[in-house]
């Protein structure tokens, strides 16, 4: 468990500095893309369902892709050295990243740095699946919450 929690704290510092360096690097900083996700403003039910959903298609399956399957298909190929690790992270973060175009230039940056947060992780920890499985629900939980807590736009705060 605490494995987990210092993997959701590499995640998400890595996840905020890039929003924070694209910020920098664009003169601006983007804001989230949460379209589609109106439903969850304000509607407790909606939320658990959708955080249950988002731990099967995301949290599970994603890190199932990317860190057990992709990155040790990549270190196999090169024989399963350190170098080959090192390859196999750093093309499974920029892959995760890609993934995500769905959320913007700034989201596939951040994305792909949570992504070299949870391989690293994923190498230091002994490749524990579980370990990346549990901090990447920590992460998908938070940004959900913050679609439920966050004011309607079409409300004043």
């Amino acid at each position: 468990m605490l494995q987990s929690l210092v993997a959701l704290i590499a995640a998400a510092g890595l996840f905020i500095a890039a929003a924070v360096g694209f910020a920098w690097v664009t003169g601006g900083l983007e804001p989230a893309e949460a379209t589609g996700l109106e439903f969850l403003r304000g509607n407790l039910p909606m939320l658990f369902a959708t955080l249950l959903v988002v731990y099967v298609t995301a949290s599970f399956s994603e890190e199932v892709i990317y860190r057990a399957f992709l990155m040790n298909r990549i270190a196999e190929l090169g024989g399963g050295s350190r170098t080959s690790w090192m390859a196999a992270l750093g093309l499974s973060s920029v892959v995760f990243g890609l993934a995500h175009f769905s959320w913007g230039p700034a989201g596939m940056v951040q994305t792909g740095f949570m992504g070299l947060a949870l391989g690293t992780a994923y190498l230091v920890f002994g490749r524990k699946l579980w370990v990346v499985i549990l901090a990447h629900g920590y992460m998908d939980t938070a940004l959900l919450v913050q679609v439920y807590l966050s004011a309607d736009p079409g409300t004043s705060v």
